[in-house]
């Protein structure tokens, strides 16, 4: 994947008192809610999208409860060693993986892990059975979960990922992800009209934030600790939520956009090489895209942007207990209809 590659962010800043005293709050009111009987999904979910859930062993634990993975028969032994069509692909990638988020480690260690990363690819691939597909970037996210999650719980969490939030992405084809990309817009609209006017006079196609949004950022964050603060929100939000972020970094960046060259090659030159946190924390971003989400959600806007909606995603909406509200008038399935339209925010 050529676009979007990690760029260096600003260097983590010597934690205040008052942001370590704000941290065990957090982590005190996450306990509260886990303590809980029936735990809270809607609080929990709150509490990582605005706040994070602070540290791996909290996120190992609430990630899989955001999703709602399920407990089943482990069958990742089993199909960790399979072959499917993209067995080589996924062996060059992984063979490129894991240094930004292991400085310190010796090879042996890093090589370990890439042994790890690769049988949680593969089963996720093999034990579906032909049905999802590896692309390129699903290792990035796959590396994330493997390094908070361990091997075993992020094969189950990607296995859930795969055939739901990502499941645009593990198609045969993008094409279902790069008609997702048609939204952008509209939600740039909403959250700096100058900045959308400058990207839409050129006529600047959003390909590129593609890298971003099949790799949930991951590609393009250095620190694990800020990329999985992205992830909290991922696991709590709508899966349109990267294209939420996606338009608070250009936000972010709107003086080089505005100062840009109005000509389609500058700009896309200019966005791909944007980095993720350039003027904003991970937590600002999380926070500003969710408020950016409250106020333009997907129903406000995909009627506006003429996506493809068929039966197949009422159906598929089933995996987030949702209810779709968008009258089914063709029960004709067609190959690149988006799963993410269905889960009507």
């Amino acid at each position: 994947m050529a676009s979007n590659k990690r760029k260096l962010g600003p260097k983590p800043k010597q934690e205040s008192a008052e942001a370590k005293e704000r941290e065990q709050d957090t982590i005190r009111e996450i306990n509260k809610v886990l303590d809980q009987k029936e735990v809270d999904l809607a609080q929990l979910r709150k509490l990582a999208a605005a706040r994070g859930l602070v540290n791996n062993e909290i996120r190992a634990r609430v990630w899989p409860l955001l999703l709602g993975v399920k407990k089943s028969i482990d069958v990742y032994d089993g199909h960790k060693a399979g072959k499917h069509r993209d067995s080589s692909v996924v062996d060059v990638d992984v063979q490129r993986s894991l240094w930004a988020w292991t400085e310190g480690w010796s090879d042996a260690q890093r090589e370990e892990k890439r042994q790890e990363l690769r049988f949680v690819l593969d089963a996720t691939v093999c034990a579906q059975g032909g049905t999802i597909f590896y692309y390129q970037g699903l290792h990035d996210i796959a590396s994330v979960l493997l390094l908070v999650m361990g091997d075993r719980t992020a094969y189950q969490t990607l296995t859930h990922l795969s055939l739901c939030q990502l499941r645009d992405c593990t198609r045969s084809t993008l094409d279902a992800v790069l008609e997702l990309l048609g939204l952008l817009m509209p939600i740039l609209r909403e959250a700096d009209g100058e900045v959308h006017d400058q990207l839409a006079a050129a006529e600047v196609p959003p390909f590129f934030a593609l890298g971003w949004f099949i790799t949930w950022f991951a590609h393009s964050v250095d620190n694990l600790q800020h990329v999985s603060r992205l992830f909290d929100l991922f696991m709590a939000a709508h899966p349109l939520m990267p294209l939420y972020v996606t338009a608070v970094v250009i936000k972010g960046a709107r003086k080089q956009v505005l100062a840009c060259e109005p000509d389609p090659a500058e700009l896309h030159r200019l966005l791909t090489n944007l980095p993720v946190l350039g003027q904003l924390s991970a937590d600002e971003l999380c926070q500003q895209a969710a408020s950016l989400f409250k106020q333009s959600p997907p129903s406000k806007l995909i009627s506006t942007a003429r996506l493809h909606f068929t039966w197949w995603a009422v159906q598929l909406a089933a995996c987030f207990h949702v209810v779709v509200k968008t009258p089914v008038t063709n029960h004709r399935a067609i190959s690149h209809v988006s799963f993410a339209t269905a889960y009507i925010g």
